[in-house]
């Protein structure tokens, strides 16, 4: 086999195509940052295109290993209930066979020992409704506030703020291949959004849209199987809801679309949604709750325990079925009764304090009327929420970037680099005259190992195994080529 990948990988760098794809990923230390823009189509191409290794190393390390007890048997009856039972919208079809070409033509290794054959559609497919199976997983929180609970904060001024937990299991795959994901689409019936996430997944697990609306969702502890003809994702009708500009017709975008989109779909186990957005003159917060028996949504109204112009969520049903207690529901009341004003600081401090978990993969604070996004990662030792957070500016994130070859194209043969593959102490250089100015060579985790002016010895790559290397010449021209190492 590795006799064979190593053919592969030189056959493929010796190519003489040049490939474009509507996407650009910017590693940024512990997270990635991935735009892709264009159709459903070109969106999945450039995300398997870019992200082909890491969609392989959670789907092995994460989803068979883990969700699945690393056992062919029970993932191959889970994914023909799948088969049988789900339903799927065309467009994300269209998304996760360009997530398919767009690996085979990044030369990924799509060949999974364990099932004994490449990764297709189905199985992408499948890696979606993993919220749909997780009937045994009780994971996530958030609390939003608005009008007289923000009304005292300077920057505030009664506008909405909502922080979330995203919590689930410590798999360090997952922790070390965190990805925010901007949409660009170009059907006109859709708008900008953002999804934090894992390569592969295409849902709507915590999501941001233009029209500032944002979903974020919760497993619930209900999951009566009542009716499993035709079933839905429900991150996929959750991406529905808020990628769409008008799901359910009434001429403009508002919380209603997210609703109208979970409201239709038939879902097999129990989740739970905040979801708000941030108009001009208002501010709109709810929780849907939905299962096998149906959906409905809590406001205020049905706000059991929580003070003020607050709407919390943790993962037990206050609606749909009878409330039961939840330790971290409870902390959050507490704190709030104790005042049920909340600004900036005071909610992130609140939901750190109440919801903080050892299995807390992402802490998230989304501000709409102060373009701000902040984003803490769980470390392979540490809680997201005792991290400092990164911020990010919502205008800059939904703007367009442009194409970059740096991270869209395939090296054009006239800079093919050997000896390939690599042993230690051997010295890599190109074969042409190029005169390369700046050469930078990355792990399969986007790590950055080495960024100089010239290339390197081989020794200072490290354990054997595949690596990028980036570079440029004199004259701007930049390239991207893969090596293999074997020390």
């Amino acid at each position: 086999m590795k006799k064979i990948l190593i053919i592969a990988l030189i056959i493929w760098l010796s190519g003489n195509a040049l490939l474009a794809v509507n996407g650009r990923i910017d590693d940024l230390g512990d997270r990635y940052l991935l735009h892709v823009w264009g159709t459903h189509y070109e969106r999945g191409q450039a995300m398997g295109y870019l992200m082909g290794e890491q969609i392989m190393a959670v789907f092995r390390e994460y989803f068979f290993a883990s969700a699945m007890s690393n056992s062919p048997a029970i993932y191959n009856s889970y994914l023909q209930y799948y088969q049988n039972h789900f339903v799927v919208d065309a467009r994300y079809l269209q998304e996760v066979q360009g997530i398919i070409t767009g690996m085979q033509e990044s030369g990924t290794d799509m060949y999974h020992q364990g099932l004994g054959r490449d990764l297709n559609v189905s199985d992408l497919l499948f890696v979606n409704a993993v919220v749909d199976l997780a009937t045994g997983q009780i994971a996530c929180s958030s609390l939003s506030s608005w009008g007289n609970a923000t009304l005292s904060d300077p920057d505030l001024q009664g506008k909405l703020q909502i922080t979330r937990l995203l919590d689930w299991t410590r798999s360090q795959t997952l922790i070390n291949n965190s990805v925010l994901t901007v949409h660009h689409p170009s059907e006109v019936d859709e708008m900008p959004w953002l999804s934090f996430g894992y390569p592969g997944l295409i849902g709507a697990l915590s999501a941001i849209n233009e029209a500032q609306a944002a979903v974020f969702l919760n497993v619930g502890n209900a999951h009566p199987n009542v009716d499993d003809d035709e079933l839905s994702t429900v991150l996929l009708d959750l991406r529905s809801g808020i990628e769409r500009r008008d799901f359910n017709g009434d001429g403009l975008y508002s919380t209603e679309d997210v609703f109208s989109a979970l409201f239709t779909g038939n879902h097999l186990s129990g989740s739970i949604i905040h979801n708000v957005q941030e108009w001009p003159d208002s501010s709109r917060a709810y929780i849907v709750e939905t299962n096998n028996t149906g959906t409905v949504r809590r406001g205020q109204a049905e706000n059991s325990g929580i003070a003020g112009d607050n709407l919390a969520a943790t993962n037990h049903f206050r609606l749909l079925t009878d409330a039961a207690y939840c330790g971290r529901y409870a902390r959050i009341a507490d704190s709030l009764a104790v005042s049920d004003k909340v600004d900036m600081p005071r909610q992130w401090q609140i939901m750190k304090g109440a919801g903080g978990v050892s299995s807390n993969l992402m802490m998230i604070q989304y501000i709409p009327s102060q373009n701000a996004l902040l984003w803490a990662n769980a470390t392979p030792y540490y809680a997201a929420y005792t991290q400092e957070p990164q911020y990010f500016a919502l205008d800059e994130l939904f703007t367009q970037p442009t194409h970059n070859l740096d991270d869209t194209h395939i090296q054009t043969p006239e800079l093919a680099l050997y000896p390939n593959p690599l042993t230690q102490d051997a010295v890599l250089k190109d074969s042409s005259c190029a005169q390369l100015k700046r050469v930078r060579i990355y792990n399969l985790r986007g790590q950055l190992l080495y960024d100089e002016a010239y290339l390197p010895s081989a020794k200072s790559l490290g354990s054997s195994g595949i690596y990028y290397v980036h570079s440029e010449d004199i004259k701007g021209s930049k390239y991207r080529n893969k090596i293999v190492y074997c020390k």
